[in-house]
């Protein structure tokens, strides 16, 4: 099929056969239509002066509308025999012949350069139409894209703006602010989205690690769920380390019972093992 030749000319650089390429560049060197095609395809000897000069016009002046075109043909070729001196109107139907001439020659070469192989008459083949449809249809998938691009372009310049201070997160009933150290940075590695991309694809544009980018894209789509969680964690980690440090209990072994005391100026030992046979000394220091 037609557009499929087209896309994949597109897409690799194929050439496309000659006809199909004809009706391409008929369309971006003219701005015409498939209308404007079709009427390529007609014999200008049977079109009278005025017709023939009106379409070579239209061909040649797009700037100008249908009253226009009428005003400028009368006059530069209109003339009337009883009130205009012979010279004048001789002058006039040299020139008409002139530009008719010319005109026949621009139209002929234009419809040969652009019309490939088809004769008087014919119409365009429903494989020709096809490619007519899609390359139309490209045309305006591609303008359309352009523009959104420049929206995004324009709206990410304002957002990375004098009033950006960085990017908040929402938990819970509490906002938190994150700061960007390289403003520029950031804003030209987000404006292209081919930059998040392509940190998981390998050198043929296949996805070589899926769970790193399905992490990172979850993240992004549940930032602030993300950034709950963090939090609540935290607290839940540092009331975990408040509460073991508060009761901060010494696990050491308590000393024998016949353990020396030194009080300073007395001295004591303990004597026995229990309680019931708990004895002690009382020797003063010298």
């Amino acid at each position: 099929m037609a557009a499929e030749a087209i896309k994949e000319s597109m897409e690799a650089g194929v050439p496309l056969p000659e006809n199909i390429q004809k009706l391409v560049n008929f369309m971006e060197d003219t701005g015409g239509d498939l209308n404007d095609y079709v009427k390529l395809n007609q014999d200008y000897a049977e079109l009278d002066n005025q017709d023939l000069l009106h379409e070579y016009y239209k061909n040649t002046k797009p700037h100008l509308n249908a009253e226009e075109i009428n005003f400028l043909m009368e006059d530069q070729f209109s003339f009337d025999e009883d009130v205009d001196d012979d010279r004048e109107i001789r002058r006039k139907k040299l020139a008409l012949k002139e530009q008719v001439a010319s005109a026949k020659t621009h139209l002929e070469e234009t419809k040969s350069k652009y019309y490939a192989d088809l004769k008087s008459g014919s119409k365009l083949t429903s494989e020709q139409q096809d490619a007519i449809n899609f390359y139309s249809k490209s045309k305006e998938i591609a303008e359309y894209e352009k523009k959104a691009n420049s929206t995004f372009l324009n709206k990410t310049n304002t957002f990375f703006g004098d009033k950006f201070k960085g990017f908040e997160y929402n938990v819970g009933d509490k906002n938190y602010r994150l700061n960007v150290n390289d403003v520029d940075k950031v804003k030209k590695t987000q404006s292209d989205i081919n930059n998040f991309i392509g940190k998981f694809l390998d050198e043929n544009r296949q996805i070589k690690d899926e769970a790193g980018y399905h992490k990172s894209l979850y993240t992004a789509m549940n930032s602030d769920t993300v950034a709950k969680y963090f939090y609540e964690q935290g607290k839940a980690d540092a009331l975990k380390q408040s509460v073991a440090s508060s009761k901060n209990i010494s696990m050491d072994p308590r000393q024998a019972l016949t353990d020396n005391v030194d009080t300073g100026g007395i001295k004591v030992r303990v004597l026995g093992e229990t309680s019931n046979d708990f004895k002690f000394k009382i020797k003063n220091k010298k």
